[in-house]
């Protein structure tokens, strides 16, 4: 029996990883939670739901307790299944990086068979520069067996870094998110729902919104953009009250304010399609990343990308699925936009989509098997 871990992790990852490894014929049990124990079990794949409630709304107290509950559980669980392979594909929370980043990596390293960790980023967004991370990540790889990552740059990153050698790092792609329903909604619907124009030129910027995406300079490109009446649709909820009021004061002072449309909120899976059905491009503005998931939602819907070039952003997006910026800054991003918008039908979303199913979660899981046997 093998033990996957995500640690609380998105329920849509767990979920497509998981039901690709079970379609692999992997033998394993998910250490779950409230969040995502029932949509595992109805496709039949085995949890022990350690966590329980996830949820922000509860009191602090609670949370402490409910995590204090889950460190004592997690480890009875682990001693119980010493013997197997566990694989942690959630991330060490920052808030509780001395005891998360410390502690658990050595229980999943000491009580294993064999220890797999994805390692979803080098480092925690925003952290390049701090001395304290960079310590513990030190600590976090020196533990595992192998640390699967998502790109071939952040394998190299880890190495140089953090002295890893290659031979324990393995390469492999995100799944493509067919978790999320696709409908074949189409593009005049979608946008009347969300009150657009048919013809409106739309551009997405979707998800969670923290500093590092960099939504502040899509917002300042959108006021440099040499084409009329191009639409910013911004779906996502704020991750810290600081980039919420900036970004709420920009908006307000933009002179293309009237043409900016923001939903604050959780989109779940069933409205997701309704924003990119509706949008001409995504557009990831991001100051840094490793890879983004968002390019496999992207995929999903055959919706072409204009990314800064960051990570491995360009190498998935050149040249069927969008463009990169040359610069990573608001000029930068307004010039791809605008390149992108002179040159309608250059992307062909079938053949987007298409590319997408090159990396169901079964397909991706299949070459991930040896590290389970």
């Amino acid at each position: 029996m093998n033990v996957i871990v995500p640690h609380g992790f998105e329920t849509n990852y767990t979920t497509g990883f998981a039901t690709g490894l079970a379609a692999s014929g992997v033998e394993f049990v998910v250490v779950s939670c409230d969040a995502d124990d029932h949509v595992l079990a109805g496709r039949g794949i085995r949890t022990a739901n350690l966590r329980g409630s996830v949820s922000e709304d509860r009191p602090a107290l609670a949370k402490a307790g409910n995590l204090a509950l889950y460190y004592l559980r997690l480890l009875r669980f682990l001693v119980a299944h010493r013997q197997c392979t566990v694989h942690f594909t959630g991330i060490f929370r920052n808030e509780l990086l001395l005891v998360e980043g410390v502690m658990l990596p050595a229980l999943f390293g000491l009580l294993s068979k064999r220890y797999v960790y994805t390692a979803h980023n080098v480092l925690p967004h925003g952290k390049a520069g701090s001395r304290l991370h960079r310590w513990v990540y030190r600590w976090i790889y020196r533990w595992p067996d192998t640390i699967v990552v998502n790109t071939a740059l952040a394998g190299e990153q880890i190495a140089e870094r953090f002295g890893v050698a290659r031979e324990r790092i393995r390469v492999s792609s995100i799944g493509f998110n067919d978790e999320v329903p696709a409908t074949g909604l189409g593009r005049l619907d979608a946008r009347a729902r969300l009150g657009l124009a048919p013809d409106a030129k739309v551009l997405l910027f979707f998800g969670k919104i923290s500093r590092y995406k960099g939504l502040d300079l899509l917002v300042d490109a959108h006021e440099r953009l040499e084409q009329p009446g191009v639409r910013l649709v911004i779906a996502g909820s704020f991750t810290d009250d600081e980039c919420r009021a900036r970004i709420h004061a920009q908006i307000a002072a933009s002179r293309c304010r009237d043409r900016i449309a923001l939903h604050e909120r959780h989109v779940p899976n069933e409205e997701i399609e309704v924003f990119f059905a509706a949008a001409d491009a995504l557009v990831l503005p991001y100051r840094e990343i490793s890879q983004s998931g968002l390019i496999f939602l992207a995929m999903r819907f055959g919706v072409p990308v204009v990314a800064t070039a960051v990570g491995s952003l360009k190498a998935w997006l050149e040249p069927d699925m969008g463009l990169v910026a040359r610069t990573n800054d608001a000029a930068g991003i307004a010039a791809a936009i605008d390149e992108f918008l002179r040159a309608p039908g250059r992307f062909d979303g079938e053949r987007i989509i298409a590319k997408g199913r090159e990396y169901r979660w079964d397909n991706v899981c299949r070459a991930l098997r040896p590290l389970y046997d």
